[in-house]
């Protein structure tokens, strides 16, 4: 059994850093900015939205037979504590440069007139860059087009330019002049060095801030046993700004980074997938962008790049929230969530799961280690709608999930889901029945409907009234039975 180590330890721009004491439980872009004098990482929202603070990280996995490729992937610092980048690799603005010489990106910007105030800035040229290592990974060197532009530069915000300077400097760049941040930041002897990082456990205590990172999930079931206050840690998109507006405090994290098995996807039976709990969602929408393309495109509006490349499906489920994009999905998918705990393994379907608002089934001492559901066979009809201000980096005020199978007397399987229509995220059992081993008409539609309002009971927020919200879930009954059923 490999000894456990009392302090972190990452790659940033290139050097071996370790991290012990409290330091360790700062939010990485404070460290950055206060610690190492890496000004060039803003911080701005401290909320995961805006992107000044973007930095580059790469995550050797720690995979049976190791990870294939090196990945420097865009992600927000102001929102992941230091302690989250154990194992990793980091790659901040302030080292783009050589010498007098600017990047690519840099220099795109600069020529298109791509900053004003220059807040910014930073975050812009972080996310091209990443854009950059994404292209040369697949060897596609053609121009970038506006279109994917805008999709690359989705998590950051500017309040001067007006946005098209900045598109310019990304469609200006030839990305066959270029060179690989990989190429300069990294090498074998650096990823020998985080594998064995990887192999090893962590307990750091120093003053307010634990930090316990297991290499067994028994292990983690029972600390989390005795320690009933720790809150387990994956990418802390929702907990890294709680902390930040004070509405928390991060002080006693669990991290199960160090567990390879979470790390993996794999198909189990004839037509289902199961995700560990680690699983990115950027790594998930590859995974299911040919078998489940309807849930590929659904992830495209699901926050950021920045946000997706760190997010995971398990910490969507267990955040319980009741406007999480994913669950009505996999509430329609017949998803089941495996748990671990001090007395073992057990599996909850999903629509068990949740309880009560932001309580779920789990007990004491228990975790999410991955999320199971099925990949629609072919002929089944599935659509996921979202409803929100913005069509991306938005709250849902409604979002849906409906997928069903046609027989030649009408619908032989259906199973209809809503999110922000109840206290937690719902199933229309009822409205299903209504509609089950039926063919579409006006009056079976309209019986579906009223039924639907009986299951509903949303609430009114700043996003959208309840009567709103209503209104809402019944267009959307109807546009999916109208695009992809045989309605009247």
């Amino acid at each position: 059994m490999a000894p456990l180590r009392n302090h972190i330890v990452f790659y940033l721009n290139g050097k071996c850093h370790e991290v012990a004491g409290e330091r360790a439980g700062w939010m990485l872009a404070d460290y950055l900015r206060y610690d190492r004098g890496l000004t060039g990482t803003k911080i701005v929202c401290a909320e995961g939205d805006c992107g000044a603070c973007t930095v580059l990280r790469h995550f050797p996995r720690p995979l049976r037979g190791g990870q294939g490729g090196v990945a420097f992937l865009p992600m927000n610092a102001c929102i992941a504590t230091v302690a989250q980048m154990d194992g990793s690799s980091i790659i901040t603005v302030d080292a783009l440069a050589e010498g007098e010489k600017l990047s690519p990106p840099q220099r795109s910007m600069m020529e298109c007139h791509g900053s004003q105030c220059g807040f910014c800035t930073p975050g812009f040229v972080m996310a091209l860059t990443g854009l950059v290592e994404k292209r040369l990974r697949r060897k596609d060197r053609g121009p970038v087009s506006a279109q994917e532009a805008k999709n690359a530069l989705t998590g950051n915000l500017c309040r001067c330019t007006g946005y098209q300077p900045i598109v310019d400097a990304a469609t200006a760049l030839d990305i066959k002049q270029c060179a690989s941040v990989e190429e300069r930041f990294w090498s074998l002897a650096q990823e020998r060095d985080l594998r064995k990082v990887l192999s090893s456990p962590v307990a750091l205590e120093a003053g307010e801030f634990s930090f316990y990172a297991p290499r067994t999930l028994k292990e983690a079931a029972a600390y989390l046993k005795r320690h009933r206050d720790a809150r387990i840690l994956s990418a802390g998109t929702d907990l890294g700004v709680a902390h930040n507006k004070r509405k928390l405090r991060l002080t006693r994290v669990v991290s199960l980074h160090l567990i390879g098995a979470l790390h993996e996807m794999k198909k189990t039976g004839k037509s289902r997938l199961k995700v560990g709990a680690r699983v990115t969602l950027t790594e998930l929408r590859q995974a299911v962008k040919s078998s489940v393309p309807e849930f590929a495109r659904f992830l495209d509006l699901f926050a950021s790049p920045q946000i997706k490349n760190v997010a995971t499906l398990a910490g969507n489920v267990g955040n319980a929230s009741p406007i999480a994009d994913t669950p009505p999905f996999l509430l329609a998918a017949n998803a089941t969530v495996h748990l671990q705990g001090p007395r073992g393994k057990r599996l909850v379907a999903l629509d068990q799961f949740y309880v009560a608002y932001r309580k779920t089934a789990m007990k004491v001492g228990e975790f999410i280690t991955a999320i199971e559901f099925d990949v629609p066979r072919p002929g089944e009809r599935l659509a996921l709608y979202k409803i929100s201000q913005r069509k991306d980096l938005d709250i849902s005020a409604v979002n849906a999930a409906f997928r069903a199978t046609w027989g030649k007397k009408g619908i032989t399987n259906l199973r209809i889901a809503f999110g922000g229509v109840a206290a937690t995220p719902l199933r229309l059992k009822k409205t299903e029945r209504v509609l089950q081993g039926k063919a579409l008409s006006a009056e079976t539609l309209a019986l579906a409907v009223a039924t639907m309002h009986n299951e509903v009971t949303p609430l009114s927020d700043l996003r959208g009234s309840a009567a709103f919200r209503r209104v809402l879930c019944e267009s959307l009954l109807l546009k999916f039975f109208h695009e992809h059923g045989e309605a009247p």
